[in-house]
């Protein structure tokens, strides 16, 4: 470049840096202050601490190798320390020999040596390992310890809080050890870690050992109190004693931890939080006044099989159901029999699918879902519908979405049941208990002796419901295999499609498909025979008797379910039947309580004129004449006394339960009732009697009994009619439970729809008083009457002395001799 070209590069750039140099007009060039630039070390520092902050993986990967590499190079002095020391005690011992051998070979050796200098010394062990234990240790513990002081520092500052050093320890601990399982282990182990380092250095320091021998030393200290025994030296003397006292305190912090953990796993296992391992159970989920029943008859069930497994999860307290358990089976009258059944309880919410699947709800062979007692209707029937959705959802994460196991519903509210139906309509059956027991309640007080029929028949306690295919009947008519078993009853076929038909008619005929339903005492006690029976017994024409007149009811007591009870008897009785409701609520309140809940309409009755009287079923006064009273208050006229009655009812009066009295106090209410009844009936027919010399016989008072331990009071006052209805409904859903078609058979056998069990006269089944016929011969007649006879009953035999010869009698083709006043069960529409 030429150098007027520099000149004029120059002078191009020389305006630029003139802005910078040339002072400002008017005064002296004014020098702004600069700081030094930072060292080289500063800025290094400055970036690593960044990078450690941004990365701290590489901070924690850096200290480990630092720990490392000091723990290398301390191991390596502390070996040479080690074999130097060693070399110079190989000397020593050398001219120790040489010495010792002078002297034997002298003759003037003499045997002194101490036993613990003929002991060989303790390994020293490799000190590196030691020493990157201890650095390491050290580590963690200030890594805590300084988060720890790091949060009270920034919660005095951002909180303006004052507190101790003492109390921040102690919230820290108690936020610890509420919050993780490992926390009290932890501590025993940092304790005993700064122990039994402090113990270390100060051996180290007194005796003047490595810092390796130091350490195992002082654990021996802590881990055997007897080990310091032999220490030597006071300043030894005064750490040993340290540590062993230490040492003492830490196994006593370590068996107090030991023992409360095993204290709260034993509470755990106590209370029934553990999971179930079964598979093949019954699950029941829930508790309430029906479940000892419910067990019972699972057990009976489970019985030919050596027994089975029943599983209870309930939010009641474990222990209480064990209890409860525990008390019925040891209850000489009335006791529950387990008969080898298993019985597990846990506690838990049975709404929520965690819960459920402790208890193995996927193995389960039948799940029964059992209503809350002590609740209104409404709020018991939302829980079991929650429960549903719980097993829904339950059954949704199965491979198929379906859940093997049938489910069995108990409602309280017949309104529900289409709800019920509509979230699950193939897993679910639904029993309303209510319903159920009210239906009972009704057609055991317009036939006497029928509760005892149907305990017997609903539960597995004797001869129940069975159905299995048998080729070999295809093509005959139900009337032709009603004498083809010998130890079972024929009452009905399954069709091919699923569809059960009870009492079928004359011309129906057996496919290959279709299944029998039978009344038997087990699945394998019965089998069909050759068919080679001829009844010869003469066919009987008598007309049927049973004609139905007016007849005059009376209920004692309230039932919630009052308005289907109502309704149910309507169907049973001619028109102009009255009933009479004796009870405590106020008559112009009865009218809203019978309206139906689920339809909100009125009573529309065809049969049944209701009268009103209001009385406590419990108080004489109110019982020896009752007066109607319309919705005003104001008497109509009529009355009534006990002994004209042609059926009375003693319900198991809801108010009372509603109160919070229990299965026992009610029944007690009941026979409190009863047998002030049948005093006023005796006394009145007596009355009667006198005064006009006719005699009349007043009606068996019915009375609903909740607790089975109560049925042998029931024999001390003359109770001739009771219906345990606690025990009948859980017997329903017993048999549901272990064969889902049973719902639709007992289901109509308990309503006023299809065939239903009655009991008749032998009157009408035989030609004449005291003929001799089989009880082949008596089906036969009944077929002939579109009825099947399942069993009968002698007439000087009671009701509750034949139960196991009622249904399902054996030597059906032996003749008997019927009196006419024998009672024969059957089946009829």
């Amino acid at each position: 470049m030429s150098g007027d070209k520099r000149k004029e590069a120059k002078g191009a750039e020389a305006p630029a840096d003139s802005k910078l140099s040339t002072p400002p007009k008017g005064g002296t060039e004014e020098r702004l202050p600069q700081k030094p630039p930072p060292s080289t070390f500063t800025s290094v520092f400055q970036e690593v601490m960044a990078t450690f902050k941004e990365r701290p993986g590489i901070a924690i990967l850096m200290t480990v190798v630092c720990i490392f590499y000091a723990a290398i190079i301390t191991g390596y002095y502390a070996s040479h320390h080690n074999m130097t020391r060693r070399l110079v005690e190989m000397q020593v011992e050398q001219q120790k020999l040489r010495k010792l051998n002078a002297e034997i070979l002298a003759g003037s050796y003499q045997c002194k040596a101490d036993a613990s200098e003929m002991m060989p010394e303790e390994t020293q062990g490799r000190p590196y390992i030691t020493t990157l234990t201890v650095l390491g240790g050290l580590v963690v513990l200030g890594k805590f310890l300084g988060a720890e002081a790091s949060l009270a520092k920034q919660k005095m500052q951002d909180y303006k809080m004052a507190f101790t050093a003492g109390d921040f320890v102690s919230y820290r601990l108690d936020y610890y050890f509420s919050t993780s399982k490992w926390a009290k282990p932890l501590v025993l182990l940092g304790v005993t870690f700064f122990l039994i380092l402090a113990g270390a250095v100060g051996l180290a320091v007194s005796k003047g050992g490595s810092l390796s021998a130091s350490v195992w030393e002082s654990w021996t200290f802590v881990a055997d109190p007897g080990t310091h025994a032999d220490s030597e030296g006071g300043m030894v003397r005064l750490v040993a004693f340290s540590i062993t006292i230490g040492g003492m305190l830490v196994f006593a912090l370590m068996i107090g931890i030991i023992s409360e953990s095993i204290g709260e796993k034993v509470d755990d296992l106590r209370k029934g939080k553990s999971r179930v391992i079964e598979s093949g159970h019954t699950l029941m989920l829930g508790w309430n006044d029906k479940s000892l029943a419910i067990i019972q008859q699972i057990a009976l069930a489970n019985e030919s099989e050596g027994g089975g497994c029943v599983v209870v999860l309930s939010e009641n307290d474990k222990e209480s159901m064990e209890e409860t358990l525990k008390a019925s089976v040891e209850c000489l009258q009335g006791g529950l029999r387990l008969l080898g059944t298993n019985v597990i309880f846990r506690s838990g919410n049975p709404l929520i699918e965690h819960e459920m699947l402790k208890v193995s709800v996927h193995s389960a062979r039948a799940i029964i879902c059992l209503s809350a007692d002590g609740e209104a209707a409404d709020d018991a029937d939302s829980r079991m519908v929650r429960q549903v959705l719980a097993l829904k959802g339950i059954a949704g994460s199965n491979p198929d979405g379906k859940m093997e196991a049938p489910v069995v519903v108990e409602l309280c509210d017949v309104d529900n049941k289409e709800l019920v139906k509509l979230i699950a309509p193939d897993m679910c059956e639904v029993i309303v208990a209510h319903d159920i027991i009210g239906r009972l309640m009704i057609q055991c007080a317009r036939q006497p002796g029928l509760a005892h029929v149907l305990e017997n028949l609903m539960g597995f306690d004797g001869d129940e419901f069975y159905i299995q295919n048998w080729p070999e009947l295809e093509g005959l008519s139900f009337d032709e295999i009603t004498c083809r078993f010998d130890d079972a009853v024929p009452i009905g076929v399954k069709t091919r499609d699923g569809k059960i038909i009870i009492n079928p008619s004359h011309d129906f005929k057996i496919q290959r498909e279709d299944e029998i339903l039978v009344l038997a005492e087990d699945n394998d006690s019965y089998c069909c025979n050759d068919g080679s029976f001829k009844s010869t017994a003469k066919s009987c024409a008598r007309s049927q008797d049973h004609v139905v007149d007016k007849e005059m009811m009376l209920f004692c007591g309230w039932r919630r379910d009052m308005y289907d009870m109502i309704m149910e008897l309507d169907q049973y009785v001619a028109p102009g039947s009255a009933l009479w409701l004796l009870n405590t609520v106020p008559v112009d309140q009865r009218a809203e309580m019978l309206r139906d809940q689920g339809n909100k309409g009125d009573l529309k009755l065809k049969n049944l004129v209701i009268k009103n009287a209001v009385g406590n079923a419990i108080v004489r006064r109110d019982l020896q004449k009752l007066v109607a009273i319309d919705e005003h208050g104001k008497e109509t006229g009529d009355t009534v006394t006990l002994e004209q009655f042609d059926s009375l009812l003693i319900l198991a009066d809801d108010l009372a339960i509603e109160r919070g009295a229990d299965m026992q106090s009610s029944d007690s209410r009941s026979l409190a009732s009863l047998l002030i009844i049948q005093d006023i009936q005796k006394s009145l027919v007596q009355q009667r009697f006198e005064e006009t010399g006719e005699r009349v016989v007043a009606c068996d008072p019915i009375s609903e009994i909740l607790d089975t331990r109560t049925r042998s009071l029931l024999r001390v006052v003359d109770c001739k009619g009771y219906v345990m209805s606690n025990q009948i409904v859980s017997a329903v859903i017993s048999q549901v439970a272990e064969c889902r078609d049973m719902n639709v058979v007992l289901g109509e056998l308990l309503s006023a729809e299809g065939n239903e069990p009655y009991l008749r006269t032998a009157w009408n089944y035989t030609s004449h008083d005291g003929e001799s016929a089989s009880f082949w011969d008596i089906a036969m007649r009944a077929r002939s009457r579109d009825e099947i006879a399942i069993g009968y009953k002698p007439r000087d035999m009671a009701w509750h002395d034949c139960v196991q010869l009622l249904l399902n009698p054996p030597n059906k083709r032996e003749k008997r001799v019927w009196n006419k006043d024998d009672t024969v069960v059957i089946i009829a529409p």
